[in-house]
């Protein structure tokens, strides 16, 4: 009898996430789409822990990218929450993020230094439905390595670079409609 009840309690237990059933599977996607879904409905606890659980993976903002989790840190303390008198330190290298959006047939092209012989991945998720948001990468000789549409809730393209070199990727919404986007580059 208690067997049943420890898995039911901690189910019970689990913040509700917003239709977790369509939500990526990396982790710090769906940390991202968390703490947006904690700020629009005010939910100051979600929020505060979404912010201390992406400064543990270790995830940064990507140049020119504003500090989520210190936002969204500042803006649960606004709710009446704080955190804890411990500080949370994060690895020196771990994954970057971004957030942006892409009017109807628009794209972006971002350009990215990967290091040789470490495991180059990339995520891609739209926030809410974008039903042709593709990512596509280039190496410096304009070859493509990865070319996906984004079919789920995340699209990921992965490789190992055989030479320090910078790659390009290009995010595309071929849809008639403007759509928000979270990048991982890892």
């Amino acid at each position: 009898m208690i067997r049943l009840l420890v898995p039911a309690l901690m189910l019970a237990a689990a913040p509700a996430a917003p239709g977790a059933d369509h939500l990526p599977d990396d982790p710090v996607l769906r940390l991202l789409m968390a703490g947006d879904a904690a700020r629009a409905t005010g939910n100051g606890a979600l929020l505060l822990d979404s912010a201390q659980q992406l400064k543990l993976l270790g995830a940064q903002p990507a140049e020119g990218q504003e500090d989520l989790a210190a936002v969204w840190t500042r803006e649960a303390g606004a709710h009446g929450r704080t955190e804890p008198a411990f500080a949370f330190r994060g690895r020196a290298l771990g994954p970057a993020y971004r957030k942006g959006s892409l009017d109807a047939g628009g794209s972006v092209t971002m350009r990215q230094l990967f290091l040789a012989g470490q495991r180059a991945q990339i995520s891609l998720a739209p926030s809410g439905h974008a039903p042709r948001l593709s990512i596509r990468v280039q190496d410096a000789e304009g070859s493509t390595l990865c070319a996906k549409a984004v079919g789920g809730p995340q699209a990921d393209c992965a490789w190992l670079p055989l030479f320090t070199d910078r790659y390009d990727i290009v995010i595309a919404n071929g849809g008639p409609e403007p759509v928000a986007f979270y990048l991982i580059v890892r």
